[in-house]
């Protein structure tokens, strides 16, 4: 008889169990350590994309202060910088950290000034005109202003089979930038031993561009600044160059050799707007009228308030930073179809510091109406503690001409000035005004009869020392013509319904007034006429007020803004918001205006 023991059954399914255990212990540890490695992985995703926007961060702040110390600078065009990042702020897996930055039309010591037709140019200077960069390419004859294509050019040439090419010159080939990664003469794109892509994206005649797409001409990115089909950069028309930044963020791991998890962020930037708001005061805002604010885009057509059209909006925005009054915004029978923002207190429930009576109303329902209110009158959603009103320099105009006459002195009577269709703007000083013939004369200018009519035929300037008044008199702008005014005096523009600024484009950005008086006192500086304006207004140390049933199409910033006592409409257009630089002679900062990861490698650039 055979002996069998239990012990042994025992002994083999323990056996088989343990060894089950361990294969799943296996298992499991290898399924733990591939996710460990996925997680690290995608932690280190998430950490070179911080990197990435840690370089953009560096090179707009470098772009902006025009600092580019430490920077590897090439051609005048182009700043690279490579970045070390502490590890230990990203944990303990033995990440290592790093970021490379390009920025693109940089600018350096001999950085894009403001063109000005009384300097003269040499070859490789660089200066800004209506929005874009340009490049001399060859000594101007004479007064001959960046649209003039024989002396300068907004980007390098096509690709030349006979040109010396350096590091960092760019060519076009193709319909696609490149940039040179070594010096060579006649290797053709995109031969990548000397070529690195810069874009793929060419402008097209046949694609229909909206508002902020981008394209490439010429080497440069230009943003769109109206909607069109076939309409060339750098028409500034339609187009803004787009200075750009480039940021590659690496996270390397340490299993595998060093594994290296790359993001690469392309930002294009643009002007900072001057006009975010319809109404902007650094201090308070004070509206003790029975008018009421709305919104419109000036892109899209002239102002309709009919209901079957689009082009009304409650995107009006009414911004009052001042943090020593009790309301830096109040609203007395005003209707905002549209934003308050005001500074809030310093006690809890730390309120917007604004106040609104009992028939004004704040709110995005386009049906509302005085004799029909909203429910509630104030959305408190459209009520914010965050008002940003900017406060850019205004600078020296330079490369102002003597009047036509002569002088620096307007003569009495009707005059015109400019030239339709011209390619820069005609800058004039004017010091003084005939009144009543040559008998009296009025410091900076003022029209004081219904003969004095100055019009302006193409895109002027005027440099205007003293105070800018009309009574009676009148400034037209024609369809054809653009105007911007820098005074140091008073604003003054009396009541009436024929005399003040007529702006026939009803673009309000073909209309800008823009004073430095420091005159802070109500009655210092006002518009009272009743023909519909259509511009914009900054006077940052003054206060500004308007005392009229007038009609406003545009923005106005101001230290102080006062609306006493009127039945105002005003239109806010809201293209201000992307329209670019308003104002030659107003110098801002500049902001991403849009920020891509590049995930196609065809995109992506060479970086340090």
């Amino acid at each position: 008889m055979r002996y069998t023991s239990p012990k042994g059954s025992v002994v083999l399914v323990a056996l088989s169990c343990v060894t089950v255990l361990g294969i799943a212990m296996v298992a499991f540890l290898a399924v733990s350590n591939q996710a460990m490695k996925l997680s690290n992985r995608g932690y280190a995703r998430t950490v070179s994309r911080n990197l990435a926007e840690l370089g953009l961060e560096r090179g707009l702040r470098a772009f902006n202060d025009n600092s580019f110390s430490g920077w590897t600078l090439a051609d005048a065009t182009t700043a690279s910088l490579a970045l070390t990042v502490s590890s230990d702020r990203y944990g303990t897996i033995g990440l290592s950290a790093a970021a490379n930055v390009r920025v693109d039309h940089y600018w350096d010591t001999r950085k894009a000034t403001l063109w000005s037709a009384l300097p003269t140019y040499a070859v490789n200077d660089f200066v800004w005109y209506q929005g874009v960069w340009y490049l001399c390419k060859s000594v101007p004859a004479g007064r001959e202003a960046p649209s003039n294509t024989t002396y300068w050019t907004a980007a390098p040439d096509n690709w030349s089979p006979t040109a010396n090419y350096r590091i960092g010159n760019i060519a076009v080939s193709g319909g696609s930038a490149y940039r040179c990664t070594a010096d060579h003469i006649a290797q053709t794109p995109p031969n990548a031993s000397y070529w690195t892509a810069v874009t793929a994206t060419a402008w097209s005649s046949a694609t229909a561009y909206a508002v902020d797409d981008v394209a490439w001409s010429g080497s440069l990115p230009y943003r769109c600044i109206a909607a069109h089909t076939n309409q060339a950069p750098p028409n500034t028309s339609y187009w803004l160059s787009a200075p750009v930044i480039y940021s590659e963020g690496i996270a390397t791991l340490p299993e595998g050799g060093g594994t290296a998890i790359k993001t690469q962020l392309r930002a294009t930037l643009a002007p900072a707007p001057l006009f975010p708001n319809a109404l902007g005061a650094a201090k308070d805002i004070i509206m003790n009228s029975s008018g009421y604010i709305d919104s419109y885009n000036s892109v899209l057509g002239a102002y309709s308030a009919a209901p079957a059209t689009t082009n009304r909006g409650s995107s009006a925005v009414v911004a009052g930073g001042d943090t020593a009054v009790s309301n830096a915004v109040a609203l007395a029978n005003m209707r905002v179809y549209g934003y308050v923002a005001a500074t809030s207190n310093n006690t809890s429930p730390y309120a917007p510091r604004y106040t609104s009576s009992s028939s004004s109303f704040v709110t995005g329902n386009m049906s509302a109406t005085a004799g029909s209110p909203p429910t509630p009158r104030i959305d408190l959603t459209r009520v914010t503690r965050s008002p940003h009103v900017p406060r850019f320099e205004i600078q020296t105009v330079s490369g102002a001409n003597v009047l036509p006459n002569g002088t620096t002195v307007l003569d009495d009577g009707a005059t015109t000035l400019g030239t339709a269709g011209a390619g820069s703007p005609a800058i004039y000083s004017i010091t003084g005004t005939y009144d009543s013939g040559t008998a009296i004369l009025r410091d900076g200018l003022y029209l004081d009869d219904s003969a004095d009519v100055l019009t302006i035929a193409g895109p002027v300037i005027l440099k205007v020392t003293g105070q800018l008044g009309m009574d009676n008199g009148k400034i037209t702008i024609s369809a054809t013509g653009s105007l911007e005014i820098y005074f140091t005096g008073q604003f003054l523009v009396e009541t009436s319904s024929t005399n003040g600024i007529q702006n026939l484009t009803l673009d309000p950005k073909k209309c800008l007034i823009a004073g430095t008086s420091t005159d802070n006192s109500y009655g210092d500086h006002y518009y009272r006429s009743t023909l519909p304006f259509y511009g914009v207004i900054y006077m940052p140390d003054a206060y500004f007020s308007t005392s009229t049933n007038g009609v406003f199409y545009g923005s106005i910033s101001a230290k102080n803004v006062r609306f006493p006592n009127t039945g105002m409409a005003f239109h806010y257009d809201t293209s201000l918001r992307t329209a670019g630089r308003v104002g030659t002679f107003i110098d801002g900062p500049y902001l991403t205006a849009e920020v891509r990861e590049l995930s196609d490698l065809n995109e992506r650039v060479t970086l340090p």
